[in-house]
């Protein structure tokens, strides 16, 4: 299947624009160059583990529960919003969709499922109501002949750029960070190439609950008490 020809930029880019107070940044990527749509995809699923372990709880967003098409805004998940920007290919290469054409446009990584989000040009900018410290997705499709390079780039008043791999003949790639420290409310991720990829199994730490002033108030009365009846019933 022909890319549409209006994507006329010859190298990829993927960008991850952070709203964020940088911490201590580590990368995990893993890559199953020409592997099946279907799997398996070994040093993806390893580099996965190794990200959700060091991330601690996770929420992971499989595109599952989300109807196929195109829209340039999607309530993804509780306080998780995504703005698409860029042409609307149709199925297959842009939005939500679940439309396989082999292991170079973009597939499915999630186990028993179906959907994911396609890229031919523009962005896909992730928002999060409650900032996140953790972030990793599956990238697949990608090819060596359209993109030599994914650059990663963090805004956060600070110039840091990473890698994320490019696989050669299609595939599975894994690409994640964490961020100890850190906060980023705002991800955006650019294909500026002529080619088409998708991400899919969208991983990102769950966010901390902090108990309100109240909730300590009443804990420590609850305490007080406690300790009272219990002196109470020492001296009966």
């Amino acid at each position: 299947m022909k890319i549409p020809s209006k994507l006329l930029t010859l190298c990829g880019v993927l960008t991850l624009s952070l709203i964020a107070n940088a911490g201590t940044i580590t990368t995990y990527s893993g890559q199953d160059d020409g592997a099946s749509a279907t799997g398996p995809w070994p040093l993806s699923a390893a580099a996965q583990a190794s990200l959700l372990a060091a991330a601690g709880p996770t929420n992971t967003l499989t595109f599952e529960s989300l109807t196929p098409g195109y829209s340039s805004t999607i309530a993804a998940a509780p306080g998780v919003s995504i703005t698409l920007t860029g042409l609307n290919y149709g199925p297959g290469f842009s939005g939500v969709t679940n439309i396989t054409d082999g292991n170079l446009y973009g597939f499915n990584t999630t186990s028993g499922g179906s959907n994911w989000l396609g890229f031919a040009g523009g962005s896909a900018t992730f928002n999060f109501a409650s900032p996140v410290t953790a972030f990793g997705f599956y990238l697949t499709g990608v090819q060596l002949v359209f993109t030599s390079t994914i650059p990663v780039t963090f805004n956060d008043g600070t110039a840091e750029a990473l890698l994320a791999p490019v696989n050669v003949n299609g595939g599975a790639a894994y690409f994640g960070f964490t961020d100890v420290g850190g906060s980023t409310s705002s991800i955006t991720i650019a294909d500026i190439s002529n080619d088409a990829w998708g991400i899919d199994d969208v991983s990102y730490s769950a966010p901390v609950v902090t108990p309100e002033p109240g909730t300590f108030m009443l804990i420590g009365s609850g305490l007080l008490t406690l300790a009272g009846a219990i002196r109470r019933k020492i001296h009966v």
